[in-house]
């Protein structure tokens, strides 16, 4: 089942884009946010419906930028889900704040409302939420819990890229939207981020934040421009090549991710009926965009005694299925987020709170596994991918006790 993948057109596409961006003088550094800078950020603010759209070297320094702009007190605490990429919080340990880390929802793995408000102290300033594996989280009720305690509320739309949460985009219900364009993102540039936010002032900050002389000599408010020379003395520009590989591959993201929906939504119908199979939990009001990656559950209990996803794996993966298990684990068992960090500018302020234990994590982690959809599959390969699971699975169900 194993296959060769075709020439890759969007490379193609891609590597044209930039030859024909350095054959034709195209600047190497820019500062003010014009040419293909200001061109990328007007597509992505049309695209994905930001406003006040800045890009950055990574989604990292994205979110760096996004907690300098928000200038929350020393010690401030930022929430954040425990099964998150660490990087949509471990940037506040720069910024002289701190991270606790709550439970997710059993089925999408997003973070947990209840969980959120039960954790919220009097040191609580942020949620930061992650849009996980491309599932929305329930941003109507994190929302509003963070309007009730007036807290600052962050979107790391990084896996979700035009995911939706009833009926509206992700990156629209909190105050600073952050996306990652890393090369195994829906929208890739190589290495850029993504800030976007409905509030100038934050944008502004964000600037100052990252983006020294250029534009932020021209910023609205006075009392940041004069610092426009030196900005915040950091440097989180996206290169220009960067900016031209993502317009590249923003010219038909609409389509390539309709695209990648119809075939993992057909994978997961294909799914459904197979015994000791769950496909993706999809909730009612989530529209699923940028579908990072496709992970079912294999559950255990409805195999045979003594089968597990172990075996159900490598049976997969013996027959040229792509499946592999998640590559990145918990927070909590990460000593950024469990041991002294060795950086003394952090050292009275960063001491995460874990508010465990976490059986949402657990329940969503039991018995995941990963299975590589690329843009080269196509319906016939996830038929054939969906067999698979079908055949492994009447190997190992489990016999009637007819």
């Amino acid at each position: 089942m194993s296959q060769t993948a075709p020439a890759d057109l969007e490379l193609d596409h891609v590597a044209e884009a930039l030859a024909q961006y350095v054959r034709g003088g195209g600047q190497l550094s820019i500062a003010d946010g014009s040419g293909v800078i200001g061109r990328l950020e007007a597509q992505l603010s049309d695209v994905l419906g930001l406003s006040n759209t800045l890009t950055f070297a990574s989604g990292t320094a994205a979110l760096h930028a996004a907690y300098l702009a928000l200038d929350l007190p020393p010690g401030s605490e930022v929430i954040g889900a425990v099964n998150t990429f660490h990087a949509s919080l471990t940037p506040a340990a720069h910024c002289r704040l701190n991270a606790v880390l709550v439970d997710v929802e059993p089925d999408t793995g997003t973070m947990s409302p209840a969980a959120l408000e039960a954790a919220i102290g009097p040191m609580t300033r942020c949620v930061t939420v992650t849009h996980y594996l491309g599932h929305p989280a329930e941003m109507d009720k994190i929302a509003e819990i963070c309007r009730a305690r007036d807290l600052r509320l962050i979107e790391d739309f990084s896996h979700a890229v035009l995911s939706t949460w009833q009926g509206r985009p992700v990156g629209m219900f909190g105050d600073i939207a952050v996306g990652s364009l890393q090369a195994r993102k829906t929208l890739v540039a190589g290495e850029g981020g993504i800030l976007g936010t409905r509030l100038r002032s934050l944008y502004e900050r964000a600037v100052l934040a990252g983006h020294y002389r250029g534009r932020a000599l021209a910023l609205e408010d006075e009392a940041l421009r004069v610092f426009g020379e030196t900005g915040l003395g950091l440097k989180m520009r996206m290169h220009p090549l960067a900016a031209v590989v993502a317009l590249a591959n923003a010219e038909r993201l609409v389509e390539r991710v309709a695209a990648r929906t119809a075939l993992l939504e057909r994978f997961s119908r294909l799914l459904e009926p197979v015994p000791g199979v769950r496909p993706p939990v999809v909730r009612p009001g989530a529209g699923m965009g940028g579908w990072f990656s496709y992970r079912p559950q294999i559950q255990t209990l409805q195999l045979k005694c003594g089968a597990d996803t172990d075996g159900y794996l490598r049976s997969l993966q013996a027959a040229g299925v792509p499946a592999h298990y998640p590559s990145i684990g918990s927070l909590q068992d990460m000593p950024m987020f469990t041991d002294p960090v060795p950086m003394r500018a952090a050292a009275g302020t960063w001491c995460p709170r874990l508010c465990g234990p976490f059986p949402g994590a657990a329940a969503f982690d039991a018995g995941r596994i990963s299975v590589t959809v690329t843009p080269h599959d196509s319906p016939q390969t996830i038929d054939a991918y969906a067999a698979t699971f079908a055949d492994v699975s009447r190997d190992l169900a489990v016999r009637d006790a007819a």
